[in-house]
């Protein structure tokens, strides 16, 4: 077996685009050769991974798009596991963000400023909705979620029921739970296409969102959830790693070879996976590299395929191990389940 790489499906939205560059989603998938569920039909365990694919059999467990933010995103909010089963629907959306690029005046709205009972927050829904102003001064959904303003090589950690928004100037690599259900709240009043407002789903997202206690102290996380350039990480030879979110969908780490500089003969990274029980995906969120891999299990002979900024690879669990060599300033986020 090879790393793969897909063809992505791009999908125009009314307030940028999106770019599905991994997605086996009925009717929106990814295909290197054949449709990434094909993939996963023919190859099974060898491809996703003997634990991956006792939990979830050929259901590929991810769904990892670009996104290009030209105006602010709607406030929205995502049903967890529980909901999406009582709506016959596979699985609920936690996701995750790393920021690519961003304006110096963009923002990300990520999760309250202070608790609300639904009853409260419904009221602000409504106000923002209407465009009255409310008690206290909170005028609106933006007054009351917290504010960020991101820089590249920010990340953010965004689990099911948390209240969020993207907003204009913002770039970022999304990887989720495969689901493309999301719950408008408030859209700004924008009108689409057809010169109507777009549909708002603000009974849903009020059973969405986690009002709980939980949900406070995930906010409380996510305040501190930066990881910029240049913070201590664990190095690894001469690649900086650096952990970032680790739960029960998705598993993902930062590699830097920017310290390698543009080294004459830069050193050969090892990406071993081979104890996680699943497969790995690199994507290239700077510079460029070389990824080596032995397409025969303990061949000395080994091919290479280039990796630059933007790039994809699906490495199968069968693989194990493969290296990274940075050409140029190469870094990478690599996520496993």
């Amino acid at each position: 077996m090879r790393p793969y790489r897909f063809t992505p499906v791009n999908i125009a939205t009314v307030w940028g685009t999106e770019e599905w560059i991994l997605s086996a989603m009925e009717g929106r998938q990814t295909v290197c050769g054949c449709e990434l569920s094909a993939l996963v039909e023919k190859y099974g365990a060898r491809l996703v991974g003997e634990k991956v694919w006792n939990r979830f059999g050929n259901r590929f467990p991810l769904l990892i798009k670009h996104i290009n933010a030209r105006q602010q995103l709607s406030v929205q909010v995502h049903p967890n596991d529980a909901m999406a089963k009582g709506k016959d629907l596979p699985n609920g959306k936690t996701e995750m963000w790393y920021v690519i690029q961003a304006a110096r005046d963009s923002e990300l709205l990520v999760g309250f400023r202070k608790r609300f009972t639904a009853s409260e927050f419904n009221r602000i829904v409504a106000n923002s909705i209407s465009e009255e102003d409310v008690q206290k001064g909170e005028k609106t959904l933006e007054n009351v979620l917290n504010r960020f303003r991101p820089q590249k090589g920010d990340w953010y950690y965004i689990p099911a029921g948390t209240v969020h928004s993207i907003g204009a100037g913002v770039k970022l690599l999304e990887i989720q739970q495969p689901s493309d259900t999301t719950y408008r709240l408030y859209d700004f009043n924008r009108l689409d296409k057809d010169g109507k407002k777009r549909r708002l789903d603000v009974k849903d997202a009020l059973m969405a969102i986690d009002f709980e206690e939980t949900l406070e102290k995930e906010v409380e996380v996510q305040r501190n959830v930066f990881a910029p350039l240049g913070s201590p990480a664990t190095p690894t030879g001469n690649v900086r790693t650096e952990p970032m979110v680790s739960c029960e969908y998705f598993t993902t780490k930062f590699l830097d070879f920017t310290a390698l500089g543009n080294s004459a003969h830069p050193v050969l990274y090892n990406h071993d996976y081979s104890d996680t029980g699943s497969f790995s995906v690199i994507v290239c969120t700077g510079g460029s590299g070389k990824l080596f891999f032995c397409p025969v299990a303990g061949s000395c002979i080994k091919e290479m395929l280039p990796i630059k900024d933007g790039d994809l690879y699906l490495l199968p669990a069968e693989l194990k191990c493969v290296q990274l060599q940075s050409v140029s300033d190469l870094q990478i986020v690599e996520i496993h389940i």
